[in-house]
């Protein structure tokens, strides 16, 4: 393979993985704002959550953050 075509190569694969991140990212997001949306603006648990549901999507809401 010449050094065009690995460049060329290389870029390509650079685009697809901004791409990728960009919709990680995205998700992330998404998934933060639908944990965080749980409780509606006064957070009074409108879909009957338990405490122990309730922990659980706080940890989720953690991994999101931390990726």
């Amino acid at each position: 393979m010449d050094y065009e075509k690995l460049t060329a190569q290389q870029a390509l694969e650079i685009a697809n993985l901004k791409e990728e991140v960009q919709r990680y990212q995205d998700d992330r997001r998404s998934i933060r704002n639908i944990i965080y949306c749980i409780g509606g603006p006064l957070n009074d648990n409108k879909k009957g959550y338990t405490p122990n549901q309730m922990k659980d999507f706080f940890f989720i809401a953690q991994h999101a953050e931390d990726a």
